[in-house]
């Protein structure tokens, strides 16, 4: 897309759409009331730069989601073992769908660093069908998530632990591995891999949200990828590109193949 201004929730719903993701009206309340107690508690706690408020919509809401339709497709890989063997960086967008009702087989996320609850919180009110772990050390933080998860109803498929990730199933009594762990804006690649890969199922994968040139990133995850798989996994890393405002956004995504 071209330059735009999001002054609004109007604007904001309508550049979505141009990236094929569609709001409906519930998800768009979800998202005011969010951003209302987001400002609120940014008053007491740093959650987020209070520089940018201008800039909630873009940079924290919109960056958010703005690659759920391959995150979709990710997550379609995942539950479909005999597809899980690469990511296609095709396919039908139009098919693209938010709003699917709640199963068991419901897809499981953790969020690392969840901080003011990105990307986390926005792919849960985009994505009411999936269930969330939210991890964040800092208790005051963790504390506004634990709010913000009730203000916006979302206790029965929402979790968040205020500890390290290092300590999630040793510490919280956490048996089972995920489906997708995301990340935004925190640690290198090689610590996220080195951090994710316990609690990714086979066959699972992991998305980290990047914002600049990570090519010294890449190098060294692969270096890692190396050591840690040892012919027991294929850690295949693709990475999906796209332009806000001028600005590349990327979305790594590192799965974890049974060889």
């Amino acid at each position: 897309m071209n330059n735009f201004s999001l002054k609004n929730f109007e604007d904001f719903k309508n550049v979505t759409e141009g990236y094929m993701i569609e709001i409906n009206d519930e998800q768009l309340s979800l998202f005011k009331q969010y951003y209302k107690t987001l400002l609120e508690w940014n008053e007491k706690i740093n959650l987020i730069s209070r520089k940018g408020y201008d800039s909630i919509l873009e940079k924290h809401f919109l960056d958010s989601i703005l690659f759920l339709p391959e995150i979709d497709e990710v997550i379609a890989r995942a539950k479909s073992p005999k597809q899980s063997r690469s990511i296609s960086r095709e396919f039908d967008r139009d098919c693209f769908v938010t709003n699917v009702p709640r199963n068991d087989n419901a897809p499981t996320i953790l969020d690392i660093g969840s901080g003011g609850g990105f990307p986390g919180i926005p792919l849960a009110i985009m994505k009411p069908e999936w269930k969330f772990t939210l991890c964040e050390s800092t208790t005051k933080k963790a504390n506004f998530l634990n709010l913000l998860v009730k203000e916006l109803g979302f206790e029965k498929r929402i979790t968040v632990i205020n500890d390290r990730v290092e300590n999630v199933r040793a510490c919280h009594g956490i048996p089972q591995q995920y489906d997708l762990v995301t990340a935004r804006a925190i640690d290198k690649l090689d610590v996220l891999i080195k951090y994710s890969l316990p609690l990714l199922k086979k066959g699972a994968y992991l998305l980290a949200y990047k914002a600049k040139d990570i090519d010294e990133e890449i190098s060294n995850a692969k270096k890692i990828i190396r050591k840690t798989c040892k012919g027991k996994v294929t850690l295949p890393l693709t990475i999906f590109e796209k332009e806000v405002n001028d600005v590349e956004r990327k979305l790594v995504v590192l799965g974890i193949i049974p060889s």
